[in-house]
């Protein structure tokens, strides 16, 4: 356990009613969820759920059984969240774009300016769009492995592949993500 991490003590507070640090540890881990929204939703999902109303949904049935979370290591909050973001894509929930929104927590601070933002802002986006244009075997291994942090074995077990299979797959799937990246970059120069 690493209980010096921002996430470990986040969870500490949260646990013991402190509403702040609730919505600081939600508001922590919003920009790679929703890359990992994104990413899960796939084409034909894409044009019915807004992946803002995906994450939402999955922030209240996380507030909800907060109490079953437990810390195991700092990626154990990401996998959790990971989880139930799988659960409620998996129901389809249409229906979320009609319902009243409530804003997605955000950090009360941010540690850079508006330029960095920005640019953060476009990696992101380009990110995104190199995982939208992947295969489905190497978005899906690329996902458990680096968006929530799975290690081979657990990856393979997800995959119904062996841990070595996983290896292999992620290596090829990093080559590919890579060339998208640079066809991205040289369409935006």
């Amino acid at each position: 356990m690493e209980p010096e991490s921002i996430t470990w003590r986040l969870w500490r507070r949260a646990r013991s009613g402190d509403a702040e640090a609730f919505d600081e540890l939600f508001g922590l881990h919003t920009e790679r969820l929703l890359v990992f929204v994104r990413a899960r939703l796939g084409g034909a999902l894409r044009e019915k759920l807004d992946p803002e109303d995906v994450l939402q949904e999955a922030y209240l049935a996380a507030v909800r059984r907060f109490d079953e979370f437990e810390y195991s290591d700092d990626g154990a909050f990401i996998r959790w969240m990971c989880r139930i973001i799988e659960n409620r894509l998996r129901d389809g929930h249409d229906h979320f774009r009609a319902q009243k929104r409530q804003a997605v927590p955000v950090p009360k601070s941010f540690p850079t300016g508006p330029v960095s933002a920005l640019v953060r802002a476009e990696d992101r986006r380009r990110l995104e769009e190199a995982l939208s244009r992947l295969g489905d075997e190497h978005r899906a291994v690329l996902l458990l492995r680096y968006f929530e942090g799975l290690d081979s074995e657990q990856a393979g077990q997800r995959m119904g592949r062996s841990a070595g299979a996983i290896r292999n797959l992620a290596a090829r799937a990093l080559v590919e993500l890579g060339k998208q990246l640079r066809t991205s970059e040289d369409c935006s120069s």
